[in-house]
């Protein structure tokens, strides 16, 4: 069946061209009869036109051959390849279904293990624990928030939504890290509310300000609201980042030099926060100074 659709569009292709030749020959015969010429000359120049017909056809034929084999293997190339991107696509469903379940399925033992730390007496010991729990849930907490931005769900709730019930419960999530590291607050109710969703913003800010405590020690946090430019301005007094790698924070997997210094970077966190700005369609951007601190800006619209 291939071969014969391949052959009808093998004449279908050199058709007009064979037309076009026949239609010159009777146009000559007809110049030569009328012009009282040989027909001899004509004969030559019919003979001419047809061989040149014969190799036409034959190269053509040939190149014909060329591109119906080129042709087949690209449509195979091209099933192949559909075949192992559906597999990749089912896999990668499947994957994403089982890191799902388990970090829904995690999350109950760290509750567990909250709540049986509370019952223990204030030491140290018990205060690094539930320092490095609080990390835990946040990192459970990422992940799942990762999954859902890869997996483009559309799960968005857009309305007005007042900041400081956004922030504030954020700030007493993190209120040991900010008593343990020694950080003063500086935070009044804001007061104002921005268009956008709840949910999806609380994450975004929590990379902000956890990173905000994470490099700041014996310092301070401050976060305001600019009304006249409608951005929050999260600003601390720690460590700071470095000119060169300021333009690649927000790169998957960029942790810097501060990265480094902190084994609990991964680089997904600045990653996801300008991810989750880009689903918002929010701008973030960064100013920081080594040994000054850093002041993330989030501009609303």
């Amino acid at each position: 069946m291939k071969k014969v659709g391949s052959l009808y569009g093998y004449i279908k292709s050199i058709l007009p061209v064979f037309i076009c030749g026949f239609f010159c020959i009777g146009i000559f015969k007809i110049t030569f009869y009328i012009a009282n010429l040989k027909m001899e000359y004509f004969k030559m120049a019919a003979e001419f036109i047809i061989f040149m017909l014969i190799i036409y056809m034959i190269v053509h034929f040939i190149l014909h051959r060329k591109n119906a084999t080129l042709k087949e293997k690209l449509s195979k190339i091209e099933a192949e390849n559909y075949a192992l991107r559906s597999k990749n696509l089912s896999e990668r469903k499947d994957l994403q279904e089982y890191f799902l379940a388990w970090i829904h399925q995690i999350k109950t033992p760290i509750t567990v293990s909250k709540l049986l730390l509370d019952e223990l007496e204030d030491s140290d010991t018990a205060e690094h624990l539930k320092t490095e729990m609080l990390y835990i849930d946040r990192y459970t907490n990422m992940a799942l928030g990762y999954l859902k931005l890869i997996n483009h769900e559309k799960d968005m709730d857009i309305t007005a939504v007042e900041l400081d019930k956004v922030v504030s419960p954020i700030l007493k999530r993190y209120s040991r890290l900010f008593i343990r590291n020694h950080i003063y607050l500086i935070y009044e109710n804001i007061g104002d509310k921005v268009v956008t969703d709840a949910k999806w913003l609380s994450a975004l800010l929590e990379q902000i300000i956890s990173n905000a405590v994470k490099y700041t020690k014996n310092g301070k946090v401050e976060i305001s609201f600019d009304k006249k430019k409608n951005r929050l301005v999260i600003s601390d007094s720690g460590i700071g980042i470095r000119n060169e790698d300021l333009p690649k924070i927000f790169d998957k997997g960029y942790s810097g030099f501060n990265g480094r210094l902190n084994q609990k970077s991964s680089g997904i966190g600045l990653y996801m926060a300008k991810r989750i700005a880009h689903k918002l369609s929010i701008t973030i951007d960064a100013e920081s100074e080594v040994g000054k601190g850093s002041s993330f800006f989030i501009y609303f619209g």
